[in-house]
Parts: structure tokens; sequence; C-alpha cells
């Protein structure tokens, strides 16, 4: 770190001697030989990597940053394809005509969130999303298909009609999504957890907090997983276990849990979710973002609050409280 100290302080020192006329290696004025120094051409190049480098933290967090944003000129060039598409397609070619904005893409899963909310989608049997009578009246239509590994799944193809539909209605679509990211930000908060406390502490501090805990396994080549969710509140716990769950992932199954867990809350109350691994509740582009926001319509729907706590490294701990409460 020092020696990177040093070179950015003789960087900025040839800057500076260079800005007043003034070659940097002799100390004398500048000539048309100055510049063809190498020292002086050395310096040119780490600046330039340096600026390289910066330019890239900039456009980073502005994507970090920004919501996603497309102009009207940009919609009007959007290209119709005359082939079905799926709607992870769909979402490329409005990133591609966005690029130069430089803003956060549009995921495939906030145009199917908005498709959803005004009823052209569906919830279906293998817990993914197929198009209802409306959607089929727009021209989506679907395919169950069949993984090499024997996992059936859906497929979902738009007609140049659908994604006309869809392009027409991006506006809303980008508005839903900026609404629905606003009001988890509002009704979910987080709570630190202190590394110096169990986890039994930790909860024995909010005696007044129904907890959920939820952990689970996952074959990500079989695409099968598990659960196994626990509702706690005042001494009292429920158990909840499910197998051969539809899952690619594990945060897929535990989130499977916590939503079969807050289902199952008859009352109003506080909520803490309580898991080892942070899941995303803020994360609109996460492929199990419509989990997320069953999770939170559910709670909203009981009138409960939500809180988020991350026992971070605290995996095994979780794993083993859960087996002591069964």
């Amino acid at each position: 770190m020092e020696n990177e100290i040093s070179k950015l302080q003789t960087a900025k020192m040839f800057m500076d001697c260079l800005s007043n006329g003034i070659d940097p290696v002799t100390n004398t004025n500048a000539d048309v030989n100055t510049l063809s120094s190498e020292e002086v051409i050395s310096c040119f190049r780490y600046i330039s990597n340096i600026l390289d480098e910066h330019i890239y933290n900039i456009e980073v967090n502005m994507k970090k940053n920004n919501d996603f944003f497309i102009t009207d000129e940009q919609i009007a060039g959007l290209n119709i394809s005359q082939n079905n598409r799926k709607v992870s397609e769909i979402a490329n070619e409005i990133n591609q005509a966005a690029q130069e904005n430089r803003t956060k893409k549009l995921s495939a899963a906030t145009i199917c969130n908005w498709l959803e909310a005004e009823g052209y989608l569906c919830q279906s049997d293998l817990n993914s999303r197929i198009p209802t009578e409306k959607g089929n009246q727009i021209g989506i239509t679907t395919e169950r298909r069949k993984a090499k590994d024997g996992a059936e799944y859906y497929l979902n193809l738009y007609s140049p009609q659908a994604q006309r539909f869809v392009f027409e209605h991006l506006k809303e679509i980008i508005a839903l999504e900026k609404e629905r990211h606003t009001q988890i930000e509002e009704t979910t908060e987080n709570i630190d957890f202190p590394r110096n406390l169990s986890i039994k502490e930790f909860i024995q501090q909010h005696p007044d907090k129904c907890f959920v805990l939820s952990v689970g396994s996952c074959d990500s080549s079989a695409k099968f997983g598990s659960y196994t969710a626990v509702l706690l509140f005042k001494g009292k716990s429920k158990i909840l276990k499910k197998s051969n769950i539809t899952a690619s992932s594990l945060k897929k199954c535990i989130l499977t849990g916590i939503l079969d867990a807050v289902s199952a809350i008859k009352l109003p109350t506080d909520v803490v979710v309580l898991t080892s691994t942070p899941l995303g509740f803020n994360t609109p582009n996460s492929r199990n973002y419509n989990i997320y926001q069953n999770i939170l319509r559910i709670l909203e729907e009981k009138k409960c609050t939500v809180a988020l706590a991350v026992c971070q490294g605290k995996g095994l701990e979780l794993n083993n409280f859960i087996e002591s409460l069964e």
C-alpha cells in the first residue's frame, strides 16, 4: 500500500511539474524532448491505468445505484422478432437498446412480475409462471418440457403480438418495479445480529417477536431440494418440512420454507426472519424475487411487520438449533 501511495504521489508531482512547464526529470523548463522521456511516458501509462480503473468503478456504481430507464426513442427502436421469443430474450433486446444509459439492467423477472400483477401470468403446479387465458389472448403460450435430468418445467413463448404488447407497456412495467422496490425498503427492517451472541440468546432478547427460521439442502444437478422451517413464538414452535422441491439453488429451498412458514401464521405479530445467509429481499433482479414478493405480500395481508436478521457464519449452529426443536 505504501509503495502504491508513493507511485501516486510521484505521478501527481510529474503532472504538477508539466502543468507548470517544468520537466519533472531535469527540473528545468520543459521542451519538446520532455514528452519523449521514458520516465514521463511511463508516468502517463500509469496515470492512464489509474483513470481506467476509476472510470470502471464509477460506471459500476452508476449501474448499482441507478434504476433502469429507457427513452421513448429507444423503445420505438426495439426489434419485434417474427419468431416466438423467451422472456429472457425480450429482456436482452430491451437492455441492448438501453445499454448507453449505463443503468441497471431490466430483468426477465421484472417483466413477469408486471404480467402476473395484471393477470396475464399465474403460478403453475411446478412453482413457475404460466399464461392465463388473458395471457393467451395477447400471444403468450407455454410448453411443458423435460430437462436432461428428467425434471419437468414450463417454457413460456412470446409471439410477435406479445412482444409488441410488452414493449408498449414498458414504462408501466418499470414503474411497477420501482414501486415494489420502494415498498420493500419501507416495510422491511434489518436487525444486526451481534457476533458474540448465540442464536438462542438472540431470540431470548426479542421475546415479543415471532421468529421464522429456515434451513435447507439442494442437489443442483438433479434440481431437487428440501427444507426444514420453524415458527417460534414465546417458547412454542411449529416445525414444517418438505422434500422433493423443484429447485436448482439452496436459497430457493430456504425461501420456500420461509414462504410456507409465514403462510401458517394465524394472528398479526412482529415477525423476524432469521437466516445464516443474506437472501436478497431488496434485490429486484434476483431470480427468486417473486418468492420474496409473495412472502412480503402474505405478511402484509396478515397485518404483520417484518424484520430481517442474518447470523452470518452460524449456519451449523442454526441447523443444530432447529434440530433441537424437533
